[in-house]
């Protein structure tokens, strides 16, 4: 039986084309929970955006996302870098309470009121350490 040897070009072509149509499955913002903190993780090429709340205050908070990056810097974190979240930072955050992190994306958009349009938001939500070490 004869075999035919495929360039590694259609091998390289076929990869490229698979990662293209089917991107990893990876969020943007990834969330790690720390004892003293949490640490966001913008996972993405884009900057990314985020807000944090304890679980029942956001579902009870009226909340828009920040929709302009002028406006934004304190909730910004750039690309492949981290944003630290002191648990006492977090809206009516107690220990061992479970907390909702949002977070966003902007895109110029010519047709918006403020040349921006949000991505997103998406969430997840995390427990938090019981007994969390503050003051650190």
């Amino acid at each position: 039986m004869k075999t035919i040897a495929v360039p590694l070009s259609i091998y390289v072509l076929a990869i490229l084309i698979a990662l293209t149509a089917f991107p990893p499955l990876s969020k943007p913002v990834l969330i790690e929970v720390r004892p003293t903190k949490l640490v966001l993780f913008n996972n993405s090429t884009d900057m990314a955006y985020f807000s944090v709340f304890e679980q029942k205050a956001a579902k009870s908070a009226r909340w828009n996302p920040c929709d302009h990056p002028d406006l934004c810097a304190s909730q910004q974190i750039k690309p492949g870098l981290v944003q630290h979240i002191p648990y006492m930072q977090i809206y009516r955050w107690t220990p061992g309470a479970s907390v909702t992190v949002f977070w966003w994306q902007l895109e110029v958009d010519s047709t918006a009121v403020n040349g921006y349009r949000v991505v997103g938001p998406s969430e997840s939500t995390v427990n938090t350490p019981k007994k969390p070490i503050l003051g650190m």
